[in-house]
């Protein structure tokens, strides 16, 4: 066995082999993979093998379209056979709401490159003559959709990686792993020791015995999931072809043909956690002990729907353990707080995504970044909340729901393991009717429900209950004054004599040299993509404070912390948890605030866009002259421990004008009307800052920053597409879920990336990216099936030139 490699990967299930087959693809010949037992030996043996291309995310669609077509390319390729049956598949929609849900899939397909079809009943019934369509609606087809044989095809990918130089060793446990002072790793195997440069834990459901070596955890657990495998069914005897796969939903099943037979299977309610005290020792190519009596329901209820089911007896029934995450997506990234360690595992549909899954995490490793922005599946979205008990609990909730229509906001408002992180004041919120979302681990009021009414959303792609309750959110900010917690931000302190040369060095915006002045900035990819934002703000001392989105706090301090000099000249503390924000926004912001601090609040001595260390309500606060609204106001940053203070001082100073909270659908309601980008849904590696509309804070007279080089060149060949705030001539629904495609003449020639209504000035509008060769074109947005004229805006339609921003009243 070879002692030394560039990269280890451990674990030889489809996404660790495939990982290693995409590094050799990548140019690297100097890997290596080592596995406990066989290849395939721990989920993938017995997974279905079902290679679905639907999703409710783009990317995630995306990853899995890539898996398929590496599929149907592979046995030519390596001349391993792979079993892969391209049958098509329908998904049955018995109400409304699941039938949005597929219009909205299959725009999106569209911008894929699919082939995704909504069709009626009776096409249904053509398509699935076995069928019976009583109280279905219609459906969606794909002709692409089909399975594998998991086992063939890791076993491909493992031969081409082999013939392209790749190492892998079987039967070879990992026993200890210990990082050295050079960053390189000691890996202990029973074959013996392994220096690897970089390790990718791809241990399946014993990914967390390679973590706890390492010294930490990650947020997977196992479920028991079972399938069925029918004998023979005699109407399948007589037929040449495969029926398509089908899905059920609404009931919560799949069924293909296997052979001549057929497997069903179900994601039931009252799922079963396994191994939650850890995975035994010996537990190799196993199954568990089948329980038919917890999916007896949904059987029944496809012996309805397809009658051949019930022609067959049961031949054999699969109950193998898979993993899922808390929400039910896969790990693939580096690791918080590591350096040359990433994972690659959490997989609950692991077929269909380990193919891509490879490709993008060959793409972390060796180009530092995946060309998709992949956010929603590297491991860094969650927090040190998503413990063991968090992990099982939600993996549990995941698995129930497995069917569950992909509403925006729904799955941040399921009840499992809720209220990990609260800020002071999450009960004077809760006592007001606030309907609360869990972003990383934080409880949020995303909207406050009318009294006498129960805080809860009733969860639609359209318009729902809580559109009223926004406008009046939002109505009472534009015509007095607002409260918004937003103490979830996440917050750094920079310190050192170098500091403002340091964060020179990545940010393409100037960094203020003098105290109270702020910046805004969107540091870059290599290839000029948006790889984060933050403001920063010098403090009288000549430290920064910088505030970035709370959802990306570990992988903002990972990219901060590995930045940082060698010689300890630069000290980053990460106050996210001791600082709270609370913002006053509304024209009557300053007339509340006067009341409650003797500092001079007029535009002379407090201009917008600066900061000043005060003291509100005896509270010292560093309060910041923005927001992201559009309205007179300004941020108040304040020790955690005085929140419940300040808040109170605050609505007691606004009773006589009305001041009210607001939540996080009203903000975003008022920063889509200035037309304000947001990372994570407007901004991120996919697209350029000047692609972004961002030019105006990138100095490209300053000295170098990263990214620069790649906007030189894209400056001089001209942007090629453009992000620009549209209006949306819709009366009763909104381009609210992202990535519904803008067509000019039925060509798609952009897609949305964030959208809403814009209650102050009654407009439904969407930031989208457009060729530019098609701005001045009629365009057309497609939404829930339907197509609507849009009109690219020139301004934003709110308080365009910003008055109300710097407003002197």
């Amino acid at each position: 066995m070879k002692n030394k490699t560039d990269v280890l990967i451990i674990g030889g299930g489809i996404a660790g082999v495939s990982t290693l087959y995409h590094l050799t693809k990548m140019g690297l010949r100097d890997v290596m993979l080592t596995e406990k037992l066989e290849l395939t030996s721990g989920s993938t043996w017995h997974a279905a093998g079902n290679l679905p291309h639907f999703s409710n995310s783009y990317n995630i669609m995306k990853l899995q379209q890539y898996s398929i077509d590496l599929y149907s390319r592979l046995q030519a390729e390596t001349g391993q056979p792979v079993d892969h049956h391209q049958t098509g598949a329908v998904r049955l929609a018995h109400t409304q709401d699941r039938m949005d849900e597929f219009k909205r899939v299959a725009a999106m397909s569209d911008l894929a490159g699919l082939d995704l079809e909504i069709i009626d009943n009776d096409r249904l019934k053509e398509i699935y003559p076995f069928l019976d369509t009583t109280g279905l609606i219609g459906g969606l087809w794909d002709p692409a959709d089909g399975h594998i044989d998991p086992t063939s095809v890791t076993n491909a990918m493992a031969a081409g990686a082999r013939a392209a130089g790749a190492t892998i060793v079987r039967h070879n446990p990992v026993e200890s792993i210990e990082q050295q002072a050079n960053g390189r790793w000691k890996v202990t195997t029973e074959k013996g020791v392994i220096d690897a440069g970089i390790i990718v834990n791809a241990a399946g459901f014993r990914c967390n015995e390679v973590a706890e070596m390492i010294g930490h955890r990650l947020p997977v657990c196992s479920m028991e999931h079972q399938f069925v495998v029918t004998d023979n069914v005699p109407e399948l005897e007589e037929r040449d072809t495969m029926l398509p796969m089908l899905r059920d939903p609404d009931v919560s099943y799949y069924l293909r043909q296997e052979g001549k037979g057929l497997i069903l299977g179900p994601y039931e309610k009252g799922g079963i956690p396994w191994a939650i005290d850890g995975v035994p020792a010996a537990f190799g190519q196993e199954l568990l002990q089948p329980s038919l009596d917890r999916i007896e329901e949904i059987m029944c209820t496809a012996m309805e729907q397809v009658s051949i089911i019930g022609n067959a007896g049961i031949k054999t029934t699969v109950n193998g353990p898979i993993t899922y995450t808390p929400d039910g997506h896969p790990l693939i990234g580096p690791v918080h707080g590591y350096d040359n360690y990433f994972v690659c595992t959490g997989f609950n549909f692991g077929i269909v995504q380990g193919g891509g899954a490879g490709h993008f995490m060959a793409q972390w490793i060796v180009d530092g970044h995946p060309e998709l922005d992949l956010f929603e599946l590297d491991p860094r979205r969650f927090g040190s909340y998503a413990d063991h008990e968090f992990s099982v609990a939600k993996g549990t909730e995941v698995y129930a729901n497995e069917y569950q229509l992909g509403f925006p906001n729904e799955y941040a408002m399921r009840p499992a393991k809720r209220g990990q992180k609260q800020s002071p004041i999450y009960s004077r919120q809760a006592e007001k009717n606030a309907v609360f979302g869990a972003y990383f681990g934080w409880e949020r009021a995303s909207w406050f429900a009318p009294k006498g009414s129960e805080p809860m959303e009733q969860h639609s792609f359209r318009r729902g209950n809580w559109f009223d309750a926004v406008a009046a959110e939002c109505k009472n900010v534009q015509n007095n004054v607002g409260v918004l917690d937003l103490s979830p931000f996440t917050k750094f302190e920079i310190e050192g004599e170098d500091a403002h040369r340091w964060l020179e060095s990545f940010s393409p915006n100037r960094i203020p040299t003098e105290a109270g002045n702020i910046a805004l900035a969107h540091p870059l990819t290599k290839d000029g993509g948006i790889a984060w934002e933050f403001s920063v703000t010098k403090l009288n001392d000549g430290r920064y404070y910088m505030m970035a989105p709370a959802a990306g706090e570990l992988l903002i301090e990972d990219k901060l912390r590995t930045r940082l000099p060698k010689d300890g000249s630069i000290k980053l503390t990460n106050i996210t948890q001791d600082y709270g924000t609370l913002v006053l926004a509304g024209p009557n912001s300053r007339k509340v605030l006067a009341k409650l601090t003797d500092s001079s609040l007029n535009n002379s001595d407090f201009p917008w866009f600066t900061g000043q260390e005060i003291t509100i309500a005896g509270v010292p606060v560093r309060a910041l002259r923005m927001n992201f609204v559009g309205e007179l106001g300004w941020e108040l940053h304040h020790p955690i421990e005085h929140q419940v203070a300040l808040y109170d001082a605050l609505m007691e100073a606004g009773k006589d004008v009305n001041i009210r909270d607001f939540g996080l659908r009203a903000m975003d309601s008022m920063r889509l009307e200035k037309g304000y980008s947001m990372w994570g849904h407007d901004l991120n590696v996919e697209f350029s800052i000047l692609e972004s509309n961002l030019s105006f804070f990138v100095k490209m007279d300053k000295g170098e920053f990263e990214g620069k080089s790649a906007l030189v060149k894209e400056k001089s060949a001209g942007v090629k597409q453009k992000m620009v705030l549209i209006e949306v001539h819709s009366n009763d629904v909104d381009a609210a879920s992202g990535m519904e495609p803008v067509y000019h003449n039925g060509k798609a020639v952009g897609q949305v990336s964030s959208g809403g209504y814009g209650h102050r000035c009654q407009k439904s509008l969407a930031l989208a990216y457009i060729q530019t060769e098609y701005l001045d074109k009629e365009l057309t947005v497609q939404i829930l099936g339907t197509h609507y004229p849009v009109t690219p805006l020139k301004g934003a339609p709110y308080d365009a030139k910003g008055a109300l921003l710097k407003s002197d009243n």
